[in-house]
């Protein structure tokens, strides 16, 4: 439950997030809650009118709901996207708590590297020969930028993560803890005596602005060009992203998918947990692919797939509706045919073939 630095009314609350007020605007508020949690003054959020019971039962005085919904004598913050508005309210109020500037003692800067005065560089940190750390981003303690690596402005390096060279970041990105960005690709040739041996991987990776990577996540480098995730893309923790793919604009990618090398994922694509790709396929624009599906084969503009091999969705739904029928499908068919033999003459069906079976 965030607390915010010191007391904020709700006047104020309504003008910094622009949206109207109803009720007491002196009323102070001095943290966030969910509608379980909360104490009377710490502020809530209602999605919709579903959740007014337990909002019923909330101490909180104070709510961000819809503007149809009734809050039942609560002071109210109207918002047609109330958990958005409650979202930037905690950011504005109860802003993550940033590390000092500079670096700390520790911390190993190479002397070729280039901090910007206003970024903060932690303890047991590596930045290494030619990178370059732009204002206000923070370098997380034993977070390893290896060489070459450009941070733009005002983003967040997580501890454990390990940037290898070449790799450039944009303004506004947050890689989180244990985060890899530009290992090597799972690309391997055959030697003449038929073993596996590692193609040379010389290629880099570029994350561009306002992109989020979860935990645990790896992009890999390129084999000679470059692995790109564009401006607004958003990985879960534990995602795969191979050599050479394109991950477009405000792509959401959730966790424990993984994509072959050369996918190319368009704009605004929704790729839900354990969904996973051979190489060098297109996932359309705005398409949606389910939990674990399996993609064999390019996925067309606004799509929705699901299953392995992957489906389109009102077909997948039908095959799913005749696999639940499958049981009794075949209990009638072996029923036909005792009929059928009886009235051949051939007697009884042999075992293992009773409607049980």
């Amino acid at each position: 439950m965030p607390r915010t630095p010191g007391p904020v009314r709700l006047a104020e609350l309504s003008a910094r997030l622009g949206v109207p007020l109803e009720g007491d605007g002196t009323f102070e508020i001095h943290g966030f809650a969910s509608l379980v949690s909360a104490k009377a003054d710490e502020l809530v959020f209602l999605r919709s009118a579903v959740h007014r019971d337990a909002l019923r039962a909330s101490a909180a005085r104070a709510v961000i709901a819809p503007p149809e919904v009734d809050v039942e004598g609560r002071a109210a913050l109207r918002s047609p996207h109330p958990a958005l508005a409650f979202s930037r309210a905690v950011g504005i109020f109860a802003p993550r708590l940033r590390p000092p500037e500079g670096v700390a003692a520790g911390a190993h800067v190479d002397p070729e590297a280039v901090i910007d005065p206003s970024a903060s560089v932690g303890a047991g940190a590596v930045v290494g020969p030619r990178c370059r750390v732009g204002a206000r981003s923070v370098v997380a303690p034993n977070a390893t930028l290896v060489a070459d690596i450009v941070i733009g402005d005002d983003s967040w390096v997580h501890s454990g993560a390990v940037l290898e060279p070449g790799t450039t970041v944009g303004h506004r990105v947050v890689l989180h803890a244990g985060v890899v960005i530009g290992a090597d690709g799972f690309g391997y040739l055959a030697d003449e005596d038929g073993r596996p041996v590692p193609m040379a991987q010389r290629g880099r990776v570029v994350i561009e602005d306002d992109v989020e990577i979860g935990a645990n996540s790896t992009v890999d480098r390129a084999t000679l060009d470059e692995t790109r995730i564009r401006r607004g893309a958003k990985l879960d923790n534990l995602v795969q992203i191979a050599h050479n793919c394109d991950i477009g604009e405000d792509v959401l990618i959730a966790s424990q998918t993984g994509l072959s090398g050369g996918t190319t994922v368009a704009r605004g694509a929704i790729l839900m947990g354990q969904v996973g790709a051979v190489g060098h396929l297109r996932i359309g624009e705005r398409a949606f692919v389910a939990a674990r599906a399996g993609l064999q084969r390019d996925v067309p503009d606004g799509a929705r797939v699901y299953g392995a091999p992957a489906t389109e969705e009102h077909g997948w739904h039908r095959q799913i509706a005749a696999l639940r029928r499958l049981p009794e499908l075949l209990r009638r068919v072996r029923r036909l045919e005792r009929a059928r033999g009886r009235d051949a003459g051939e007697g009884p069906a042999s075992g293992g073939d009773s409607e049980t079976s």
